[in-house]
């Protein structure tokens, strides 16, 4: 999954530099033996957090798996915040953090 994973790492990127100063988010899913980035509209009306729609999260849940649910930190790191802690714990997938302008990532793994 690693290389997979840097293989999407740039377009996550790309896409956390459209959409700051705001939170970008998303999923990166399996699908028919293929990992994919999908790009999700925030929904949340707060810069530093980040809502996915939930008919977006059921539709993935149950045409894929979803390997991460993914959002952005603009200029700040890429550490959890405990919003990002209860939200990992509550959906039980892996978060994947990116900071940017920094361009670092974190995996969040729920307890």
């Amino acid at each position: 999954m690693q290389k997979d994973l840097n293989s999407l790492l740039e377009e996550i990127y790309l896409e956390a530099e459209k959409a700051a100063p705001k939170e970008m988010c998303g999923f990166i899913i399996q699908q028919n033996n293929k990992t994919k980035w999908i790009l999700c509209e925030n929904k949340s009306e707060n810069k530093n957090e980040f809502k996915i729609d939930g008919h977006a999260f059921v539709k993935y849940q149950l045409t894929s798996k979803i390997l991460y649910v993914v959002h952005s930190h603009y200029m700040e790191d890429c550490k959890p915040s405990q919003h990002d802690i209860n939200g990992c714990n509550e959906v039980d997938i892996p978060y994947l953090i990116v900071s940017y302008p920094q361009k670092e990532h974190y995996i969040l793994e729920p307890a």
